[in-house]
């Protein structure tokens, strides 16, 4: 077990409530105790985290606590002193102002975060929740809690056995299935390893990502931001990004271009502004909120 305390830059607490809201992660309430379902190998295991939701500190139970410091970016530095002098308009100051120390949340498990953003590409999030829990009650884990069944994502091992058209059966697109079923195969048999994506510097990653038939530039951004916690990465094409800094310097929409030349204020910790962005659309019905770029 690890407590955690959090301080200005690390709002544990705030950082749990957005994890029991994301409606791609798996999570059951139970009392005052939050559990993050998650896979480790081929094993289901579990996140536990109380009191929830209350604030201060947070006790945390599971047999890889390294695995939920990283998720929750424990080790994260503190943003610059000089950040706030920096951001050069009041839309910056105000989404600083309200955020800071809400640090980006990471995915448990590393493949299933990708699969997320495979599934998100071009279709808003409702969408793609429910052809990612399709695909948990289909060839995953279904278990019993106190507060109802939860459905854990299947292991590569298990989704390599599962065949392109029967992933289409769920309303995957075929580019999509086919990505996810490379990816599995080459995961299962010890030909990729994600844990490389953690350590590699941010552009040789994203580049092994792109080249990757089925992922392209926001997908890969998303997965580096999202799954891989680098610290510098903004999907200037994301609907739901664009529409948060529209709303937020109060104009009807914002190009990608404009989004990028926002992001440059953050230079060095984009990621942190992504999120940000993310976590404003969270006060709008999340259904409604687009994921992964516009369609062509």
């Amino acid at each position: 077990m690890a407590i955690w305390r959090p301080d200005p830059w690390h709002r544990y607490p705030d950082q749990l409530r957005f994890v029991a809201r994301f409606p791609a992660y798996t999570t059951s309430v139970s009392g005052q105790t939050l559990t993050w379902w998650y896979r480790e190998g081929e094993e289901v295991a579990a996140m536990r985290f109380h009191p929830y939701p209350a604030d201060g500190p947070l006790w945390v139970e599971g047999a890889h606590i390294a695995r939920a410091e990283r998720a929750m970016r424990l080790h994260l530095e503190p943003l610059p002193d000089d950040l706030p002098r920096k951001l050069g308009s009041d839309a910056h100051r105000r989404l600083y102002e309200r955020f800071s120390g809400i640090r980006p949340v990471l995915a448990l498990n590393a493949f299933e975060g990708l699969v997320w953003a495979i599934l998100g590409q071009q279709i808003n999030v409702a969408f793609a929740v429910r052809l990612k829990e399709a695909m948990a009650r289909r060839w995953g884990t279904v278990i019993e809690t106190p507060s109802g069944t939860v459905a854990i994502f299947p292991s590569p091992g298990q989704l390599a056995r599962v065949g392109i058209e029967d992933m289409r059966a769920l309303q995957l697109s075929r580019q999509k299935a086919k990505t996810i079923s490379w990816l599995a195969g080459q995961i299962a048999d010890g030909g990729w390893d994600l844990d490389q994506f953690y350590q590699l510097p941010t552009e040789p990653a994203r580049q092994a990502l792109i080249a990757v038939p089925g992922i392209g530039p926001w997908t890969a951004d998303y997965a580096l931001l999202r799954v891989f916690g680098h610290p510098d990465v903004i999907p200037v094409a994301d609907v739901g990004l664009r529409r948060a800094w529209a709303r937020a310097v109060g104009c009807d929409g914002v190009t990608p271009a404009e989004l990028g030349i926002a992001a440059e204020a953050w230079s060095g910790h984009r990621s942190e502004f992504a999120f940000w962005l993310w976590l404003s659309n969270l006060d709008d019905d999340i259904a409604q909120v687009g994921h992964g770029p516009p369609r062509r």
